[in-house]
């Protein structure tokens, strides 16, 4: 499992309102696409077969989002994707589709396939044959990966079926009719690098370029030189990639003639994440972490939609006083801990119709009964007071979801540890304890998890 597990490392490469920018302009720009990058990586990291979907359903969900879960079964592939709809009146309507990378040894032979194909057509049909075409000149022509681009005609083209739905087709239709409409295509690694191909094909095919929105995460190129400067032109593509992987240049440092193309985003990992940078949970941890520091920044440059509130009003009498969001983890963990605070109470705001956010008091012998006053002079009829702790895991069990595999290592455990008192008279009401590991989380990946398990089950607790 271990040499799989290297072997997906060496040779391959899923709140929020989306709104997508060409280009940083200010802190409210880049909180604007901060967003969206948070969005695009939580659905890419969902779109691998057998991932928990908690983050991402929490930051579609609420905002209106459909989500429509596809998988296409085929000899030579099996595709997964994560796809979401959303229609707002007087608005073009959005959609989100997620590609996910490589996670099985039939992915992995198509990532192998490094060979170039010949890249036109204006239908499937088209496309398909077009690769079978050997030009006399390559280098004059637009040319492709012949894996990536068998991807994604066997997971897009009409033949393809899904307990009877085709979505590539689907999505093609559905922006050929509705011209206004906007899609965003995402995907980390492969699918990053087939979302891109996609893209070129559907703009191809008649789909207007300002209809379309690329973000990947640690992508390969995925085509020669012809093909990038031919759709650089007509692609608004953002291209994530986290400093120490290897796998964005790994094609053209072992193969010639591959060019990347699009606006580069380059993160740096901060705080407690794996040794190994291309896994999709260290671009959403990255992902997470970018989001609440533009969000900070924008809100101290004045952007209103950067402030949010700190209460709201009561329901039918009834308001929650978040009292406390105390820090027990390991110093090894420290740095998380800011983080993972905003995270939580993000997911208190979502969860909670009515609910005042908490101010520090004085940890002394009467510090409950501090908080208890702060609560009732809040008009709060519940109080709740959170732990944060984490705990290293010697479980010998191995995290197996095929080449997204992780060794038999230690793992760090994530708790909330949640307590609800009536202010009243200050009587427990219950508490509950909410985890994930880290076997394949970052621990803010798994705090936000864990986070969003709490809200499902706020109307047992809230008292609302």
């Amino acid at each position: 499992m271990k040499n799989m597990r290297h072997a997906f490392t060496h040779f391959v490469f899923a709140v929020l309102l989306l709104v997508f920018l060409p280009a940083a302009a200010g802190p409210a720009e880049d909180y604007k696409e901060a967003r969206l990058l948070y969005l695009s990586a939580a659905a890419s990291l969902a779109a691998y077969p057998g991932m928990d979907g908690d983050i991402v359903m929490g930051a579609v969900g609420r905002d209106g989002w459909e989500i429509v879960p596809y998988i296409q079964k085929d000899t030579a592939a099996k595709a997964k994707f994560f796809f979401a709809s959303k229609e707002v009146p007087s608005k073009p309507t959005e959609y989100l589709l997620a590609i996910a990378g490589t996670s099985t040894r039939t992915d992995l032979k198509l990532d192998l396939q490094i060979g170039k194909v010949f890249f036109a057509g204006k239908t499937f049909d088209e496309f398909q044959a077009n690769a079978t075409i050997k030009p006399a000149f390559p280098e004059q022509v637009p040319m492709v990966h012949e894996g990536f681009n068998r991807y994604v005609q066997t997971a897009f083209s009409a033949e393809t079926q899904s307990d009877g739905s085709k979505p590539g087709r689907k999505i093609v239709d559905l922006m050929l009719e509705h011209p206004d409409s906007v899609v965003y295509l995402a995907g980390h690694s492969a699918g990053g690098s087939a979302a891109t191909l996609l893209g070129a094909r559907l703009v191809s095919m008649g789909v207007k370029p300002g209809q379309i929105k690329i973000i990947t995460f640690g992508a390969p190129a995925v085509g020669n030189k012809v093909f990038a400067e031919k759709y650089e032109q007509d692609l608004e593509q953002i291209r994530v990639v986290v400093a120490g992987d290897p796998i964005p240049d790994l094609l053209k440092v072992f193969t010639r003639g591959y060019q990347h193309f699009g606006r580069e985003i380059r993160w740096t990992t901060s705080g407690y994440t794996f040794d190994e940078k291309h896994y999709p949970n260290i671009y959403l941890d990255c992902a997470i972490k970018n989001y609440y520091d533009k969000r900070l920044a924008a809100a101290a440059a004045g952007d209103s939609d950067a402030v949010l509130p700190n209460e709201t009003p009561a329901v039918e009498g009834a308001r929650l006083y978040i009292a406390e969001i105390n820090n027990s983890l390991t110093k090894s963990l420290g740095e998380e801990f800011e983080y993972m605070r905003e995270v939580l109470l993000d997911q208190y705001r979502i969860a909670i119709p009515a609910y005042v956010i908490g101010t520090p008091v004085e940890n002394d012998s009467s510090h409950f009964e501090a908080l208890r006053a702060k609560a009732a002079e809040a008009s709060c009829d519940r109080m709740v007071i959170v732990n944060i702790w984490g705990s290293t895991q010697n479980d010998p069990a191995v995290y197996d979801k095929g080449l997204m595999s992780k060794p038999d290592e230690p793992y760090d455990l994530i708790v909330l540890e949640q307590t609800v008192f009536r202010v009243s008279d200050g009587a427990l009401l219950g508490g509950r304890t909410y985890q994930k590991g880290s076997k394949y989380f970052t621990p803010l990946g798994a705090l936000a998890s864990a986070a969003v398990a709490m809200g499902s089950d706020s109307a047992a607790w809230s008292g609302q």
